[in-house]
């Protein structure tokens, strides 16, 4: 007669009450049957089942509610760490495209892009045209008023450049002082329009600057044939720029010199 009662033992603590009713339910059902139990020994032998039974529940329901805290606690650990390893994959991210100063995209993953665009131009048959740029007085710059000024030349440049060029136009920083401007679907002649527009922008923030805002560049189109990989294509822009620095040298050092040489006369 205590078979039934063993499937209650859990249930939750408030309904161990209904214990008791199977108890009697049962003694009356094994006395109808001429049970050789007793009432005196159904209560000594059936309470201590009881009580046993309500313990066992009772303890089964506080193990049972404390899984689930446990549970509940871990999940939300596993929630947490979750949430951090996300944000630490989205920093990585970042790392891995933009420069930190600038938020350009930095030199691998802009490199990358433009093999793509190489691709798509090939493809389509699109013009594609790639700017080198050097930032002139940086290193003076550092030297003479601190490298916070130099980051701040760095950002003028930039800042210039995101104002003046396409939606579509990428810029890279190659390192240091050195970007490169993607512009697909772009000729020459469109290409160093946008590059004097940027240059006049620069010219204008150097007023009342302690140091001028100047760049050199070089501007060239992709040609599959006169450029056979990447980075031929990207030196040649290089040289271009070289070229013209070494020539506002010249021009400087020649400007110079009729200043400062007495008149002969």
């Amino acid at each position: 007669m205590f078979i039934l009662p063993l499937a209650l033992l859990t249930v939750p603590t408030r309904l161990n009450l209904s214990l008791v009713g199977i108890f009697v339910a049962n003694y009356l059902f094994w006395n109808r049957l001429q049970s050789p139990f007793s009432f005196s020994e159904f209560l000594i032998y059936g309470g201590i089942f009881q009580l046993f039974a309500i313990l066992v529940s009772i303890f089964g329901h506080w193990s049972k509610t404390r899984s689930v805290r446990r549970i509940a606690m871990l999940n939300q650990i596993i929630e947490v760490k979750n949430q951090e390893i996300l944000e630490q994959n989205h920093k990585l991210e970042l790392q891995a495209t933009y420069d930190a100063l600038t938020g350009a995209f930095n030199r691998g993953f802009g490199l990358q892009l433009l093999e793509d665009r190489i691709r798509l131009t090939q493809r389509d048959g699109l013009q594609l045209t790639v700017v080198y740029i050097d930032v002139d007085n940086l290193k003076s710059t550092n030297d003479g008023l601190g490298h916070r000024f130099g980051d701040q030349l760095i950002l003028g440049v930039v800042n210039s450049l995101r104002t003046t060029i396409r939606d579509a136009d990428l810029v890279c920083r190659l390192g240091g002082d050195e970007f490169l401007v993607v512009m697909i679907n772009c000729d020459l002649t469109e290409a160093k329009n946008i590059l004097l527009r940027v240059c006049a922008k620069l010219e204008h923030i150097s007023k009342g600057s302690p140091f001028p805002y100047e760049i050199s560049w070089g501007a060239v189109t992709y040609d599959k044939m006169e450029f056979p990989t990447m980075n031929e294509f990207v030196e040649r822009a290089d040289q271009i720029m070289y070229q013209s620095k070494q020539a506002k040298k010249r021009l400087r050092g020649d400007v110079f010199r009729e200043i400062n040489e007495p008149d002969e006369k």
